[in-house]
């Protein structure tokens, strides 16, 4: 048989083994008085060997004088009956010390062993709270199985009726489907033969309208042909008038800027590829010829491309990228004239030419040390926004 298996034993023999120390250490404390037995039941009294009293006093003196040495003698007798009550008061004192140590010793151990047995209680309680806790937990966990096991059952039994139901209500829907699409064929049938019946009587009509039709077909083309004659001679006639305005402008800016060169001393127009010192863009200063041409190349690229209406491309139908070549020239004066523009649409070449006077004055490009008119060709391309 095993022992000490559950805590309410293992506690039981902590309290057991507690009490057995306590009565072992109550013994040893409290028997060490009757081990011994006290001084107070015989006292020895030592009074010297009379022979070496004899030896050290003079034989004279003993004769002369008898009387003082018992005089002495009884002084010491009383001072050690006095030092024995001394002794046997002083032996009383300790064992009562003794005993109170004990007493208290004993109150202590009484209540650590209380203490103990009532923290072991404590435990036990708590013990037997959690098993009442287990158990009830326990029987919770069976009455929610159980009911998970009904409730399992009982939706199986359900499911069961519904797809029996389900089952039911298909194969009447079948039946039911199958007899509509009988009465619907020969529903069909009827129809058909009512419907042939019209339409051979439209037919019949149609035939005679088809004629009628195919004549007002014939005059509609005609009407239509030459409204299109019409409106080709119109849109012509609107590009050539563009063209010629066009070709008034471009002649009218060439004169301008003739006579602008005329004016400053009859200098040519150079090439922005061939001058010796290029107009400088506003913030491309630094640098040599050649870097301060790639900058303000870069520059007016970014000015037209930014500030171009990209919307328009969309609203003309166009798609996909648009090249737009613009030719100005940059007069000695630093400023933008002579703008000219070729792309795919007029108003296009009009919005190229809009941004291109927007750009700001530049330095004037410089030719053997004097000023001098600078042209500038940028092809430039555009997607629709």
């Amino acid at each position: 048989m095993k022992y000490l298996q559950t805590k309410h034993e293992q506690n039981s023999a902590k309290i057991t083994t507690l009490i057995v120390v306590i009565v072992l250490l109550l013994c040893f404390v409290v028997g060490q008085e009757y081990q011994e037995l006290p001084e107070e039941y015989g006292v020895a009294i030592n009074f010297g060997d009379a022979n070496l009293l004899n030896e050290n006093i003079p034989s004279n003196a003993s004769e002369k004088a008898p009387e003082a040495d018992e005089v002495l003698e009884e002084e010491t007798l009383e001072e050690e009956v006095t030092e024995e009550v001394l002794e046997e008061e002083t032996i009383e004192e300790e064992e009562i010390n003794e005993e109170a140590e004990a007493e208290a010793e004993k109150q202590k151990l009484e209540e650590e062993a209380q203490q103990e047995a009532e923290r072991i209680a404590a435990e036990e309680a708590a013990a037997a709270e959690e098993a009442a806790k287990a158990a009830e937990a326990e029987k919770a966990a069976e009455a929610e199985k159980l009911l998970a096991q009904q409730e399992a059952e009982a939706l199986r039994i359900k499911n069961e009726k519904l797809a029996k139901e389900a089952k039911e209500k298909a194969a009447k829907e079948a039946a039911d489907k199958k007899a509509a699409e009988a009465k619907a064929k020969a529903e069909k049938l009827a129809k058909e033969a009512e419907a042939k019946k019209i339409a051979e009587a439209k037919a019949a009509k149609a035939k005679a309208a088809k004629a009628k039709a195919a004549k007002a077909k014939a005059d509609a083309e005609a009407k239509a042909a030459k409204a299109k004659a019409d409106a080709e001679a119109k849109a012509a006639k609107a590009e050539a008038d563009r063209r010629a305005a066009k070709a008034a402008a471009d002649a009218k800016a060439a004169a301008a800027a003739k006579a602008a060169a005329s004016k400053s001393g009859g200098n040519e127009t150079v090439s922005f590829k061939l001058i010796e010192n290029s107009p400088i863009y506003p913030g491309c200063e630094s640098g040599n010829n050649a870097t301060r041409k790639k900058c303000m190349n870069d520059k007016i690229n970014q000015f037209i491309a930014k500030n171009f209406n990209r919307i328009l491309i969309s609203d003309l139908g166009l798609e996909g990228k648009q090249e737009i070549y613009i030719r100005f020239t940059i007069n000695e004066s630093g400023n933008i004239v002579g703008i000219r523009a070729k792309g795919p649409h007029s108003k296009l070449e009009d919005e190229a030419k809009r941004v291109t006077k927007l750009l700001p004055k530049m330095k004037p490009g410089m030719q053997q040390g004097r000023p001098v008119s600078v042209s500038f060709n940028l092809p430039l391309s555009v997607n629709a926004k």
